[in-house]
């Protein structure tokens, strides 16, 4: 059974499994990238394990003159936290059994080169900002207040920009 293209049997299935083993709940995603040195094509590649096969990310850092043939570190980057939020919401309405009609999903991050050209400490990110713009003949007000809430607590994306998580950097020869 699918709600709002979302496969609710899958949803519930993995939610019960997680219910009867904790341990389900817990894994670790991981994913690495070459640098391309050809300056014809994209200056990054990685590639992303899917059902049909694996499917190949590129990207090149803007020249801040133009954008570039490839999309930008940074388009990933909201592209993660777009589709992210926006998966948690739909998922969150099809498990209520909300109809959505339509969602499209708008993000916008204010940025400062300062402290990347050693120019300044500014923080590099002041600030994100992420509207579900929905259309439902079926939800009330509240109830899509609430599907956003849901997405506020339960998206990994929006968790990890609102919360300091642990990191390690490392630098080795290969």
């Amino acid at each position: 059974m699918s709600l709002n293209n979302i496969d609710i049997a899958q949803v519930k299935q993995y939610e019960a499994e997680i219910k009867a083993d904790d341990n389900e709940a817990l894994f670790t995603t991981k994913m690495s990238g070459t640098w391309q040195f050809d300056e014809n094509g994209p200056q990054f590649t990685a590639d992303a394990k899917t059902d049909a096969g694996p499917v190949t990310f590129a990207l090149a850092h803007p020249n801040f003159e133009k954008l570039g043939n490839y999309p930008s570190p940074m388009a990933y980057g909201l592209f993660w936290i777009c589709g992210c939020a926006s998966a948690t919401f739909m998922t969150a309405a099809a498990k209520r059994g909300i109809k959505i009609d339509a969602l499209h999903t708008d993000i916008e991050a204010d940025l400062d080169y300062h402290a990347q050209f050693q120019l300044g400490d500014q923080p590099l990110v002041g600030a994100y900002r992420v509207t579900f713009n929905v259309t439902s003949a079926q939800a009330t007000d509240e109830e899509i207040e609430s599907l956003k809430q849901a997405a506020y607590n339960g998206c990994m994306a929006l968790f990890t920009v609102r919360n300091a998580i642990p990191l390690t950097v490392s630098a080795k020869r290969a």
